[in-house]
């Protein structure tokens, strides 16, 4: 995300994104970091099977939170996923109570 000037990270936009995610977004953590340049990059962690569910999601969410949410008036730059291993091979395995941990 671009803001058209420095803005820093909103006040709650964490919790407006987890609040804004649906069932099946299985969003499970939001992490964001601020540049000095007006950049911001979000990290949407989804514990879903497929890597195009996944940018699915984070993508539909990074429209809505710049169309009508706390970063209304930024410009998305980019968005895409990377699949982490360890933790989607445990969901493909289907264990329950295994360390499933991006480590």
């Amino acid at each position: 995300m671009r803001a058209s000037r420095p803005l820093g990270i909103p006040d709650g936009l964490t919790d407006w994104l987890l609040a804004a995610s649906r069932p099946d977004d299985a969003l499970e953590h939001v992490s964001v970091h601020a540049l000095a340049d007006g950049t911001l990059t979000l990290g949407l962690f989804h514990a879903v099977a497929g890597l195009r569910d996944a940018e699915r999601s984070a993508l539909r969410l990074a429209l809505q939170v710049v169309n009508a949410g706390p970063l209304r008036g930024c410009r998305l730059q980019s968005c895409g996923g990377v699949l982490i291993p360890r933790y989607h091979d445990a969901l493909m395995d289907g264990s329950e109570g295994g360390d499933a941990s991006p480590a």
